[in-house]
């Protein structure tokens, strides 16, 4: 039997990307690492940050573990609270959302399997919303089916 490497990521070293002016997302694991088995993303939001409307993936299951704050999901019934030590799991086909509706920052892990590739969704968006830019419907419906991301209009 040959035995594989381990890969330690630092924290500092994660790639980093804003998203507009409210969230800063670092990928901690990426696709590339796991062999496309996992990612894990570190997600900082501030206050009042929009987060992602109601959606749903066809290919991948995604969870969501808050490590601070009050991050509002949407677990495809409606919104709840969730805080520190919460755990909402959203399996293939589900519906599922978040943002920060309160008055201070929240963090949270975000836990996509398989990877898919989530990392290039994150980067395109925002890469979309640059520099105040506002991107269209259709940017925005373009990069979301372009990476198993179909949004729902809330009933």
């Amino acid at each position: 039997m040959t035995l594989l490497v381990s890969t330690l990521k630092r924290f500092g070293d994660a790639v980093k990307v804003r998203i507009g002016e409210t969230t800063t997302t670092r990928y901690i694991a990426l696709a590339e690492t796991t062999d496309g088995r996992l990612g894990l993303f570190h997600h900082h939001m501030l206050p009042g940050a929009a987060g992602a409307a109601p959606h749903y993936h066809t290919r991948i299951s995604e969870s969501f573990y808050v490590i601070s704050g009050e991050v509002t999901v949407h677990d495809g019934t409606g919104w709840h609270k969730a805080h520190a030590g919460d755990f909402l799991h959203v399996p293939e086909n589900a519906v599922h959302g978040f943002r920060n509706d309160s008055d201070a920052p929240a963090e949270m892990l975000i836990i996509f399997t398989p990877a898919e590739n989530r990392e290039a969704y994150f980067t395109g968006l925002a890469e979309l919303l640059a520099d105040g830019n506002t991107p269209s419907r259709a940017e925005m419906v373009a990069l979301m089916e372009k990476y198993d991301q179909f949004e729902i209009d809330e009933p």
